[in-house]
């Protein structure tokens, strides 16, 4: 028997996000990003207790404070994406069984391996957004219902793939975060949904789910069309094949993010830098961009719009950065950036981009109000980056300021 489902509308990008740099406390956490084929999200339904310590439900202040200054900047984004995608992993099925998935430790209430005592018990797709009417749709969610034999805890993830039907060989698009399922209990189902940017044009498409207990190798489930009709003959095609979508002649082609100042030590920046690189077919234009913010479950909020800056065909050396400071009415949480590039003398939106990019979304960001030692617990004793701490005055220096106060007594 089926059991009826929800499906959760999400919309923040994990499956192609690349991490570059040190995690030294004075380095920069950098993200650098090419448009992706897919734009993907997986959550659980329930906030885990960890990352809601993190997060706030206080909305954006209306009135926040922060600074914003824009410049062009003379940096290959192209040379350095292309260095990452050269160390990025396989996307087959096939190779990504060879390749193991660094993915969070078990949480305590986790059972031991439990290797054919979990299963894929249901699946449904919903399909979204056809501006075109023609039938084939660019937004898909994918919902699962993972349960076990026994009432149990037990700690899974999934990796998604996706094919055109007669294809051979499976596409992946996405891995899940590891999420808790407790024996056969329909209320925690987990939802995939993911927005087609390039890369698929329009046909019949079917999906396959691999499920892993967390902590053991190996498929414990494989779900698909030939289990659920549900996940197959799916009429998809991407946004380009959308003719309601904007298309022009001047696009962003790269996006690098970086976080700056974190001086809590909480994993949340005070400020940061977008910088995109943005090629025309014309031998040059006038451009401008607007950068918007959403946090999870709110809309777009207007945060700043560049100068105007002047693009040289697919050159590298005319990138757009954007720099910025938050100063207050920011709470702590996993941000998404928007940036819509418009032409200078017509007002027309050449390109508007965000989940297309992997490293504008869950930017983890908080204001410089927030980012203060004492609002935080202090760091594990295993961190190097902020010096010794507290007890650092050696018997001398005490010696040394109880004779200085004697003195100034004298």
């Amino acid at each position: 028997m089926n059991i009826a489902k929800t499906l959760f509308p999400l919309g923040v990008t994990l499956s192609a996000i690349l991490f570059v740099g040190s995690a030294a406390a004075e380095d920069p956490q950098v993200r650098i990003s090419g448009k992706s084929p897919t734009s993907s999200v997986g959550e659980n339904k329930k906030q885990s207790e960890k990352d809601a310590k993190k997060v706030s439900t206080e909305a954006v202040d209306v009135n926040r404070t922060s600074s914003y200054s824009s410049k062009q900047v003379i940096t290959d984004l192209k040379t350095e994406l292309q260095l990452e995608l050269d160390k990025s992993t396989a996307k087959t099925r096939s190779e990504m069984r060879a390749q193991k998935s660094d993915l969070p430790e078990k949480s305590e209430k986790s059972m031991s391996s439990s290797m054919n005592h979990l299963y894929v018990y249901d699946a449904s797709v919903y399909l979204s957004e056809d501006y075109d009417a023609d039938g084939y749709y660019t937004k898909l969610s994918v919902n699962f219902d993972v349960d076990a034999y026994y009432d149990e805890y037990y700690d899974v993830y999934a990796e998604m793939f996706i094919r055109k039907s007669g294809e051979s060989e499976w596409t992946h698009y996405y891995t899940t975060n590891v999420f808790t399922i407790y024996g056969d209990n329909y209320s925690d189902d987990y939802t995939v949904t993911t927005k087609l940017n390039s890369g698929f044009p329009p046909g019949r498409y079917e999906v396959l789910i691999d499920l892993f207990e967390y902590g053991y190798s190996g498929v414990v489930d494989t779900y698909s069309d030939y289990d659920d009709n549900d996940l197959g003959w799916l009429p998809l095609e991407d946004k380009t094949y959308e003719s309601g979508n904007v298309s022009s002649d001047t696009w962003v082609t790269t996006v690098k993010t970086e976080i700056w100042t974190d001086n809590d030590n909480d994993g949340f920046y005070r400020d940061f830098t977008i910088s995109f690189d943005v090629d025309t077919e014309q031998s040059s234009r006038d451009v401008y961009a607007v950068l918007y913010q959403k946090r999870p479950g709110y809309s777009w909020e207007y945060e700043t719009e560049t100068a105007v800056f002047t693009v040289v065909g697919a050159s590298a050396d005319d990138v757009i950065s954007i720099d910025a400071e938050w100063q207050s009415g920011y709470p702590t949480d996993y941000y998404d950036f928007r940036i819509e590039l418009i032409d200078a003398n017509t007002g027309e939106i050449l390109d508007d981009v965000s989940g297309e990019f992997s490293s504008l979304l869950e930017v983890p960001l908080e204001d410089a109000g927030r980012d203060t030692s004492g609002t935080v617990v202090t760091p594990p004793p295993s961190s190097t980056s902020y010096g010794s701490g507290g007890g650092s005055w050696s018997l001398l220096g005490l010696s040394l300021l109880g004779l200085f106060a004697w003195m100034r007594r004298r």
